[in-house]
């Protein structure tokens, strides 16, 4: 399988089905929808390179969606369905996106009401807002040259029997974080994705049968994302809930005998909790055979022994926009000090890590901290409409420049410690702020805490900010 659309048909083949929680459909059924879709989108006069954007929560629409799109040779911009109007209007605006696609029924944001305050002229390209769900019925286009369809109408059409995809056809923009600037547009090809969650299927253990994958992260991001499509290549059955909740995450996971599970650090922490009432057992997850977690809260950073003793088998990644999620992941047998160092084992056997110093730009030896370059057959093509920044981004060798800090344990092994902006240079060295807070949240009356570094005549000092518990 080298094409979107031929995972798509291996997934159906084979049976795949979608439960929500609610309701269950097959695969097939939504490949099917797709190649209808994919009629009536090229009927609007929007077909290869053209770029779509999904502004959706995890509902099976999303996957219709990217099976036609990918079908046609178009571009899936992904927007979080987290934002706002700003950064909506800022994502579909300079991806010059033809077609939007929104959910209003789905969650309780005011999705007429945001677009409302969009401008016109901040979407220049945009022709066609396609609307999900029964409200569209009674869904007024903001924008009187946009035009508004309802997506059920449009599944409609005679299905595309050709497809205009190849390996080489780009397929996904995914935006990067944009705390300093606005976000860049990290675009992969359908080859590129096809081997890359391959890979991931493969150390995650997807390919054994009985295998179940829970959908918790959403698809917009790269988790998410690689989590439903390593499902679908390895013929997995994917349970989806729309939204994350975790009483009903927990009973989910519980009652569809779940065997794989991306998730932040606070999901997995509020599972446990409602896990344990459920099952009225210590180990609340029994067939549970992997997960993959993000950790975000110092506040959590006992999260994955805790985890443990319940018997949750937890494995950090490594991943970003620009090399997919899972670009490298800690593995069953390894101490669990180890297992949960973010980092790991590149899942590609023909990706590449190193570290450089950024005051010599020498590579490192295994064990000393630096910048983090990566590459691989399956990371990024470009910054869509961007070649300043992708050839900055790249070595002249082909390297990604990560802006992570970490250092190599092995020729295919790496822990990452921070991003290069946050890390703190003390002393000549540098530290992670995250080693500082650790400790400063060993002292009695701290319930959180935050490093940050403090320019002062004598150089950098690391200052924290607290938040005390309760006593």
């Amino acid at each position: 399988m080298e094409t979107i659309p031929e995972i798509f048909e291996f997934a159906a083949s084979r049976g795949v089905a979608i439960d929500t929680g609610v309701s269950s459909l097959q695969v097939a059924q939504l490949n099917e929808q797709g190649r209808k879709l994919s009629s009536s989108v090229d009927s609007l006069g929007i077909g290869y390179g053209d770029r779509v954007a999904a502004w959706m929560p995890n509902i099976p629409e999303y996957l219709t969606l990217y099976a036609a799109t990918a079908r046609l040779g178009a571009i899936l911009v992904a927007v979080n369905n987290r934002f706002r109007e700003l950064e909506v209007a800022d994502i579909v605006g300079r991806s010059g996106a033809k077609l939007l696609v929104v959910s209003p029924d789905a969650g309780t944001v005011d999705i007429q009401g945001l677009l409302a305050k969009i401008a016109r002229r901040d979407l220049p390209d945009l022709q066609h807002l396609v609307l999900c769900g029964s409200t569209s019925l009674h869904f007024n286009s903001p924008w009187p040259e946009v035009v508004c369809h309802a997506f059920d109408d449009l599944t409609k059409a005679s299905p595309m029997s050709t497809t205009e995809a190849t390996p080489e056809t780009l397929s996904n923009i995914f935006t990067t974080s944009g705390t300093t600037a606005a976000p860049k547009f990290a675009a992969h090809t359908q080859g590129r994705i096809a081997g890359h969650v391959r890979d991931a299927a493969v150390a995650l253990g997807m390919m054994e049968s009985e295998s179940r994958s829970l959908q918790l992260l959403p698809f917009c991001g790269v988790f998410g994302f690689v989590q439903a499509m390593a499902a679908l290549v390895s013929a997995t059955p994917i349970v989806m809930p729309v939204i994350f909740d975790a009483h009903e995450a927990a009973h989910l996971c519980i009652e569809r005998s779940v065997t794989h599970l991306f998730a932040t650090d606070d999901m997995v922490h509020r599972m446990i909790k409602h896990g344990c009432e459920l099952s009225q057992s210590k180990r609340p997850f029994p067939t549970l055979k992997a997960c993959a977690f993000a950790q975000f809260n110092t506040y959590l950073s006992d999260l994955p022994e805790r985890a443990e003793a319940h018997g949750i088998p937890m494995l950090a990644p490594y991943g970003m926009s620009e090399v997919f999620a899972i670009f490298a992941l800690r593995r069953h047998g390894q101490p669990a000090v180890d297992r949960h160092r973010p980092g790991g084992t590149l899942v590609s056997r023909q990706a590449h890590v190193r570290a450089r110093s950024p005051d010599t730009g020498e590579v490192l030896s295994h064990g000393e901290a630096g910048e983090l370059e990566v590459t691989g057959p399956f990371i990024f093509s470009e910054y869509y409409g961007n070649e300043d920044a992708t050839a900055a981004a790249l070595t002249e060798d082909g390297y990604l420049r990560t802006g992570d800090i970490g250092y190599t344990e092995s020729d295919t092994t790496f822990t990452y410690l921070q991003r290069a902006g946050d890390t703190l240079r003390l002393g000549g060295f540098l530290v992670s702020p995250q080693e500082i807070e650790d400790a400063v949240m060993q002292a009695p009356g701290v319930a959180d805490a935050q490093v940050v570094a403090v320019g002062t005549s004598a150089g950098a000092r690391p200052v924290a900010f607290i938040i005390p518990s309760d006593d």
